[in-house]
């Protein structure tokens, strides 16, 4: 174990066993100490608290790690969490009462659609129509809030990718934080740099001679490049966007094209999306809330099923 690695463990103190669960999806500490951590299909759990002191620690850490500054000026800190690679946002004062973080993981274990459906994440209807989709080569993308489970759903999509479909498969993942999970050994992993954005690495994976171009999370205007990458011949695609639903992924992806193109094109989005997952945290934990499958776009207005 690192330095780094023993530092972040000691801080945590009885927590830090917990950067070990694969079954971990989110670990947070509280302005009032309070700590909470969620696991997968299940609701929030309170473990504890952990005193100011050593939230204070941590976050000051992670921000020098980083290389970012922590001052009253710039009170936030939002950058991987040194020796895991997991996100970690770290706040402190002025900016709230007292020191608070959330790291949100990704797992080293890979949730197989057998798993969602145990949970009660997905129903068995779900899970048949996922499946299909994914041996059919249809375009998915999966929706939903901040912290809902929509890279971890992604992983599972892909883990299924692997059980159903062909294990020869080519894929070409791209990524600004190294989250998507694959064993397949033919996967090419492509991710952005301070020079080189999502938009550069989509027009390269062309020339890489993908069967499926997956697409970590899409948060700007390269929704534009992905959509095209997935109309010219290379159907399957996989992707994550912020939305409260799933028809609001679709209006979600037409203001990120319009990030990059001055003409508005939702006729591609039509053409090039098949189908939007949402899933949403609840009390109960993580469920599959609605499935729409996109026929087209029509008098200004999406087609879906």
């Amino acid at each position: 174990m690192s330095n780094i690695e023993t530092f972040i463990r000691t801080a945590l103190g009885e927590f830090g066993p917990i950067l070990d669960d694969p079954t971990v999806v989110e670990l947070s500490a509280n302005q009032n100490g309070s700590v909470f951590v969620e696991r997968h299909g299940a609701a929030p759990e309170h473990l504890g608290s952990l005193d100011a002191t050593a939230r204070e620690r941590i976050i000051r850490f992670c921000a020098t790690e980083a290389g970012v500054p922590v001052t009253d000026e710039a009170p936030i800190v939002s950058a991987k969490m040194p020796g895991t690679g997991f996100r970690f946002e770290g706040v402190k004062p002025p900016a709230s009462e007292a020191p608070l973080f959330s790291i949100r993981f990704h797992g080293a274990q890979i949730l197989s659609m057998s798993d969602y459906l145990e949970a009660g994440v997905v129903s068995q209807d779900q899970a048949d129509r996922l499946v299909a989709a994914l041996r059919s080569h249809k375009n998915i993308v999966v929706a939903g809030g901040t912290g809902s489970g929509k890279t971890t759903f992604l992983n599972m999509l892909i883990g299924e990718l692997e059980r159903t479909g062909d294990e020869t498969e080519r894929l070409v993942i791209i990524e600004d934080t190294p989250e998507i999970k694959t064993d397949n050994i033919n996967t090419v992993f492509l991710r952005t740099t301070k020079d080189v954005d999502m938009t550069r690495l989509l027009a390269s994976s062309l020339r890489l001679r993908p069967d499926r171009i997956i697409v970590g999370e899409v948060r700007d205007g390269a929704a534009l490049a992905m959509i095209k990458a997935w109309n010219t011949g290379h159907p399957g695609g996989l992707t994550s966007v912020h939305a409260n639903d799933a028809f609001a992924a679709l209006s979600r992806i037409d203001l990120l094209i319009r990030e990059a193109s001055a003409m508005p094109v939702p006729e591609i989005i039509g053409l090039g999306v098949d189908m939007v997952v949402f899933i949403e945290a609840t009390r109960e934990g993580r469920r599959v809330k609605e499935i729409i499958e996109v026929e087209g776009y029509e008098n200004e207005e999406f087609i879906t099923e």
